[in-house]
């Protein structure tokens, strides 16, 4: 019976070391970072590769350092009270050294805690500072403008921002009605002046030309259109179109 416990002895701690090697180790891949938790307080962040730990002691998040893409859609106001859909892409991703403060700070709900609440911010103040007829020619000014302000805001709290632009837009369908009657009267106040300018000018030219058809270049005229015969009839001591006094 001795012997026999030993070995059963023996076999359990044999099995305890196996499972307390295995759980010794771990794996990081690339493009992450792990945040070290021991007993539920941060202690450093663990790099890509082979990483030990102690088991049952240490626990490790995983957060990725890849790019993020997120998009965001809202409906702000112009600075002259017009309703504007904007929709925003941000590429950002999260600085190696700083995932601990991050996960400290935000756990793994950065986006809705701290990435989408300061980027409506951004885009609604910024854009009310512009009348709505103004956004389509200074969209790339508007767009920077957010990016910089956005990246200001957060560039302390680990986030790299890659870009930011507005990718689409769209008024208010009063607005573009609004556009459309527009461009229809300027189009006809165009045609009309055009109009009026070419009867002007038709004008002028028929005066220059009335003016300038001296009686030689009549007779010329005259002569050109003559189609060679004489006249049967006719008074006078001249011939037609012939002899110039």
């Amino acid at each position: 019976m001795n012997i026999k416990s030993s070995h059963i002895v023996i076999g359990l701690i044999i099995i305890l070391l196996a499972i307390f090697s295995f759980g010794a180790f771990y794996t990081v891949n690339t493009g992450e970072r792990g945040v070290i938790l021991r007993f539920g307080r941060l202690t450093g962040i663990a790099s890509e590769g082979l990483n030990m730990k102690m088991p049952f002691v240490d626990q490790v998040e995983l957060m990725s350092v890849r790019d993020y893409n997120l998009t965001m859609k809202s409906e702000v106001s112009s600075s002259d009270i017009q309703t504007i859909a904007v929709e925003v892409g941000l590429v950002y991703s999260l600085d190696p050294m700083k995932v601990d403060y991050i996960y400290q700070t935000y756990g793994k709900s950065i986006e809705n805690t701290l990435l989408r609440p300061t980027l409506s911010e951004k885009i609604n103040a910024i854009i009310a500072e512009y009348p709505i007829e103004a956004f389509v020619e200074k969209r790339a000014e508007i767009s920077s403008r957010i990016s910089t302000a956005f990246s200001n805001q957060v560039g302390g709290s680990g986030i790299i921002v890659k870009s930011l632009l507005i990718t689409n837009h769209d008024f208010s369908d009063e607005f573009n009605k609004a556009i459309e009657d527009k461009k229809i009267a300027e189009q006809g106040a165009l045609a009309a002046k055009f109009t009026l300018e070419r009867m002007k000018l038709e004008a002028e030219a028929q005066t220059v030309k009335q003016a300038s058809l001296s009686p030689m270049v009549l007779q010329e005229m005259a002569i050109n259109k003559w189609d060679g015969k004489m006249p049967q009839y006719f008074s006078g001591d001249k011939l037609p179109f012939i002899t110039i006094k």
